[in-house]
């Protein structure tokens, strides 16, 4: 459903539709991540191996996340960003079948809430949330930062990359370090190294090198590694602490509380504060690309209602073949459309395209032959992408005896220009994002310069914080080896309260409680 482009035209009912769809897909995503991610607590009792197997297990998740990142895009683009694009990506999804466990009589609610009895877990899920939502608020900021504030669009993808790379090779020598010194340190260092590279980030500026800003971002990765292994890999660490507290094993129950808190305190807490911090500093969401007759005609009753000009909407579009409104705006590389075209319509191409195509570097000239009886007829302008296709590349150029030449469009507006149509759809509350690519406008600078600044401050506080409860946790391998003893000793028959000394120093410090024994 995800991927499913629907033909609603009103808002509210898009927007209906779309929150029913995440919130199913989330929920089952949900249902199969939290056993999943508690699997090793079941799979082995060694610190190393579980160490080992959450590291192998997030290689995969990177590889997963990086192949999705590089192949999703060129899905769609082979489709011509068509529904069929959007629907071949959905084909490769998988589901999981798992095998019921015996339902528990215990209430839910009192089972789940006895968990934060335990000191650690409830250290480990602060450390958990900071780590997850401080990667939330740089994931979501990292876009306008590089693309909006640096003005640097075309490294995004490349960045992005080099993070995602540079997370899966540092992974092995994070694992090295925690099975030799522990969690803890390994990841307040993660957390330094993030926060180092956020601040170094912020010094960026839009004349600053490319090669420095990737730089920057296989330094981040450096940090974010650990900053995703560590708190996955606690997670069966914590079980034992709580098997000896409560006598069960609860790791499925750790993993649904960590999704729990973290999905709360983003939906509740960040998200709004990004949205509601983007809208007080007057950011400018996109403006839609292309309108159909009946919502452009919606924009003209809004502009009669609210006393505003629809001239000065209307002079930023032109009504073109496919029956649609266009923007007037450059928002594609017309030689990589033409590209496509010849690269599409190749094999029926005549002697003279093809030696055309085969030796053009560029194509700021070309004959008329080739651009009337060739790339203009590819265009199938039934298709409102194609249409919009067609209507950018023959906007660019002129005919000027036997060629057609390059131009920028004298009639065409700037990305500077999309500010201000943005602003005029914000007076008359035009809710339509249109049925094509939308558009990004040029922000202010002063929106600019509060975007850098929230985007350093809000995810290195959340750090801060995240270093500050990690510095309070106990769990270490020593310790550990003395709590699992303490489970095949309570397995075989023993009691409680005959425990050594030691060993209730060692679970009293770990779950902060001595009644226990």
């Amino acid at each position: 459903m995800i991927w499913f482009p629907v033909t609603i035209e009103s808002q509210t009912e898009k927007f209906i539709f779309y929150t029913v769809t995440y919130i199913i897909f989330f929920t089952v995503a949900t249902v199969s991540y939290i056993p999943y991610a508690a699997l090793s607590a079941e799979m082995t009792k060694d610190f190393s191996e579980r160490n080992k197997l959450n590291s192998a297990r997030l290689m995969f998740s990177f590889v997963a996340t990086l192949l999705g990142g590089l192949l999703a895009q060129p899905i769609i683009d082979h489709f011509n960003g068509s529904a069929h694009g959007f629907r071949s990506i959905l084909k490769h999804g998988n589901f999981f079948k798992m095998k019921p466990k015996k339902k528990s009589t215990q209430s839910f609610i009192k089972n789940f809430l006895s968990l934060f009895q335990n000191k650690s877990c409830r250290i480990h899920i602060v450390m958990y949330v900071c780590s997850f939502d401080a990667l939330d608020i740089f994931m979501s900021f990292v876009l306008f930062y590089i693309v909006d504030y640096l003005n640097k669009g075309s490294i995004f993808v490349i960045a992005q990359g080099s993070l995602l790379i540079t997370m899966m090779s540092v992974l092995p020598l994070h694992s090295y370090f925690i099975n030799r010194k522990g969690h803890k340190p390994v990841y307040i260092t993660a957390l330094s190294i993030f926060i180092l590279a956020i601040l170094l980030m912020g010094l960026h500026t839009p004349t600053s090198g490319s090669v420095w800003v990737i730089l920057n971002m296989v330094l981040m990765g450096i940090g974010i590694s650990a900053n995703n292994l560590i708190p996955h890999q606690l997670l069966p660490f914590i079980s034992d602490i709580d098997l000896v507290m409560s006598g069960k094993q609860r790791a499925g129950t750790y993993s649904a509380a960590m999704t729990l808190s973290r999905k709360l305190f983003l939906g509740l807490i960040i998200m709004p504060t990004i949205g509601i911090g983007l809208s007080r500093m007057g950011y400018k969401n996109p403006v839609p690309s292309i309108l159909t007759q009946s919502q452009f005609a919606e924009a003209e009753a809004l502009c009669k209602n609210t006393a505003t000009p629809f001239s000065e909407i209307e002079k930023y579009y032109t009504l073109y073949e496919d029956g649609n409104l266009h923007l007037k705006y450059i928002r594609k590389d017309t030689d990589g459309i033409i590209k496509k075209v010849y690269k599409k319509h190749k094999n029926t191409a005549s002697t003279e395209v093809v030696s055309f195509f085969e030796n053009a570097v560029s194509f700021t000239e070309i004959p008329v032959n080739i651009f009337d009886y060739f790339i203009v007829p590819s265009f199938h302008t039934g298709d409102f992408t194609q249409a919009d296709n067609k209507f950018l590349v023959v906007s660019s150029y002129e005919k000027d005896g036997s060629l057609y030449k390059k131009t920028v469009p004298s009639a065409f507006y700037t990305k500077s220009d999309l500010y201000d149509l943005k602003a005029l759809l914000d007076t008359i509350d035009f809710k339509y994002s249109g049925i094509g690519q939308v558009q990004k406008p040029q922000q202010k600078q002063e929106t600019l310069n509060k975007i850098r600044l929230l985007f350093i401050v809000l995810p290195v506080c959340i750090l801060l914080i995240g270093i500050l409860f990690a510095s309070q946790f106990k769990v270490t391998p020593e310790n550990h080896q003395i709590i699992l003893n303490e489970i095949k000793r309570l397995e075989s028959g023993g009691k409680k309260e005959d425990a050594d000394a030691k060993t209730k120093a060692v679970c009293e410090l770990l779950i902060g409680q001595k009644e226990i024994f």
